[in-house]
């Protein structure tokens, strides 16, 4: 972090909220751009971005959107165990993002709990063709709350 990047997270880290031109790294030849200090929820959090067009509150709204983007992927890949795409095609990915969404709640819904890994891993069989229909309801009914 050169200068005036560590004066601007200094000046962040005291409160101030501003937003600074700076060029990363050490070269001369390194990226240049705005870094621009937003404050959220009594954090504070350094943005790096070569929009020089828009507000610095825009820039932490877009910031703010974009993780929720980020959670909701980390939830499909961790929570629902989808941590392959079985496409490869927008059209795949679709699909198989609203199979995980739809089994998902209707998993929550027929046995009271947020599915475990052994359940998404028997839908995911049986969508692929490995695994029959009685398999995969001995799979779920296994993890039903009594």
């Amino acid at each position: 972090m050169n200068r005036s990047a560590w004066r601007a997270f200094q000046k962040c880290k005291e409160g101030f909220v501003e937003e600074l031109r700076v060029r990363l790294g050490n070269e001369s030849d390194g990226p240049e751009g705005r870094l621009v200090c937003v404050e959220s929820d009594g954090h504070q959090f350094l943005l790096f971005t070569d929009r020089t067009d828009l507000a610095a509150e825009l820039v932490g709204l877009i910031y703010r959107y974009r993780w929720q983007i980020e959670l909701f992927f980390k939830w499909i890949k961790c929570i629902l165990g989808c941590r392959h795409w079985m496409a490869e095609s927008r059209e795949g990915v679709t699909i198989q993002i609203y199979c995980a969404l739809i089994a998902s709640v209707l998993l929550v819904l027929w046995t009271g709990r947020k599915p475990t890994k052994q359940q998404w891993e028997a839908l995911q069989f049986y969508w692929m063709g490995w695994a029959t229909l009685s398999e995969l309801e001995k799979a779920l009914s296994s993890q039903k709350k009594k």
